[in-house]
């Protein structure tokens, strides 16, 4: 088995038969399992000559593909998680605020001290009011609708939809005007916040029966479904605005 090896010219051993010989050695004399053990030893090597085909290319590309899918997955609902959280804590501390207000004023405050810009109405119960992290609104504040409000509700959306907290507050069909939001917190005392299925005639419309502050007088405005809420900031569910128009810094300004 060892002593037929063939040179070349150059002194290199001879490998023109790979299936009869591996590094210069014939195999005619050797025993069966050395020939066996050597001619794997040549496919071996002839397959890493070839390199992948193109069906374990597609496989291996298919398994990233589907990893890389998991990761963004995995990423994506701890993205949504964290600004919910933000959200919830957001609201939490405007509550507080607001907690704070009444105890001072024995009314809760209307609509243009609970908006974020420029989010100094609650000072000193909170240094800044804070707004939505993604849409960076104002979150909807609703009050009783007279001009010394006894409860408040605050609505939010979260961007986690199988939150447990949605089906807790009784939000899984959306909640508040237009059944927009997902998300509530309220006075103890407020009654129960319920959809209202658009604008409460029927058809599906959106939410109606807001008005803002322009140029001093108090006008209809329209709701925005890409906030979603009313187009400007301050907003009433009043006619006459509970009288807030004469003041320039309540003009109603546009959210975006």
């Amino acid at each position: 088995c060892w002593n037929h090896t063939d040179f070349d010219k150059e002194g290199k051993v001879r490998e023109t038969d790979s299936l009869r010989s591996i590094s210069g050695f014939w195999l005619d004399d050797c025993p069966a399992f050395w020939r066996l053990s050597a001619e794997k030893m040549v496919t071996i090597k002839k397959k890493n000559i070839i390199g992948m085909t193109l069906v374990e290319i597609i496989v291996v590309v298919s398994i990233i593909t589907f990893l890389a899918v998991l990761i963004l997955v995995a990423f994506r609902s701890q993205l949504f998680k964290g600004t919910d959280a933000k959200r919830k804590s957001d609201i939490r501390r405007i509550q507080t605020a607001i907690e704070e207000y009444e105890k001072d004023h024995d009314c809760y405050p209307l609509p243009q001290v609970v908006v974020c810009s420029p989010g100094t109405g609650l000072v000193p119960y909170l240094s800044k009011i804070p707004c939505d992290p993604d849409t960076k609104a104002s979150y909807y504040y609703e009050h009783e609708g007279v001009a010394c409000p006894h409860w408040y509700r605050i609505y939010a959306n979260l961007a986690n939809v199988n939150d447990l907290d949605i089906g807790k507050l009784g939000c899984t069909n959306g909640c508040g005007p237009g059944s927009s939001y997902n998300y509530i917190a309220s006075s103890p005392n407020a009654p129960p916040g319920t959809g209202q299925g658009g604008d409460g005639d029927g058809d599906g419309g959106p939410p109606s029966g807001f008005y803002g502050c322009r140029s001093g007088i108090c006008v209809p405005i329209s709701w925005d479904p890409t906030r979603p809420g009313p187009e400007c900031d301050p907003n009433y569910q009043s006619t006459n605005c509970y009288n807030q128009c004469p003041n320039p810094g309540n003009e109603c300004t546009s959210w975006k």
